[in-house]
């Protein structure tokens, strides 16, 4: 990994806090947060694992268990496992199909794999859904493209471009209160913690450029 592409990294992990809650719900910026981190810390240590990189974030950091009880039950109520398929099924596809930068796919692309074997790493189908389409975004060589793509397969699963995918409901658009009209109130935790995780990956790159 460059020092270049190192920075890369820590600066989107920064950039999630600028608008916290485009990404849904405080557990699924946290999610993000820490799978970003995991792969930056594995590329340091091959043998780190995801274990660890929870350990070094001393969380969960999120809170609203009900208000995330609320909105997962209404996304897909008893189809847990048809929505973790779902969100597969959709990645998969736009990951075969993606344009890619390859600096960036040598980094997160065993990740993003991992998590499509075995997504059950991710926890819950949001936080799956959210982590691949942020890691993916990341190494995507023509963002346009990637949503244009994206949005081929949610149209294609759920009947509607703007449907997540971990959505289990009849056919056609979704309420974007599910996630957007819940009151969450632990996102400035969530922040404040992905701040000081930022801080500790800044300051450890820069002993590592001193040395």
């Amino acid at each position: 990994m460059s020092p270049e592409l190192e920075l890369s990294v820590i600066d989107r992990i920064a950039a999630l806090t600028r608008n916290a809650t485009m990404w849904g719900s405080p557990e699924e910026l946290e999610a993000v947060a820490v799978h970003f981190t995991h792969v930056l810390l594995t590329a340091k240590e091959p043998e780190w694992t995801i274990e660890k990189t929870l350990e070094r974030w001393k969380g969960p950091l999120a809170g609203d268990a009900e208000e995330h009880e609320a909105m997962r039950s209404r996304m897909w109520g008893a189809e847990l496992e048809k929505s973790r398929v779902q969100v597969v099924q959709g990645f998969l596809v736009v990951w075969t199909g993606l344009e890619r930068n390859s600096d960036r796919e040598a980094l997160f692309g065993p990740w993003i794999e991992a998590l499509l074997d075995v997504p059950q790493r991710a926890g819950t189908p949001d936080r799956l859904n959210m982590i691949l389409f942020a890691l993916m975004g990341f190494v995507a060589a023509n963002p346009q493209a990637y949503v244009q793509a994206l949005n081929l397969e949610r149209h294609r699963i759920g009947g509607h471009e703007l449907r997540p995918l971990p959505v289990v409901a009849p056919s056609g658009p979704t309420d974007a209160g599910m996630t957007y009209g819940r009151n969450f109130k632990t996102f400035p935790k969530v922040i404040e913690g992905i701040g000081a995780m930022v801080t500790t990956l800044r300051g450890e790159r820069a002993r590592g450029t001193e040395n």
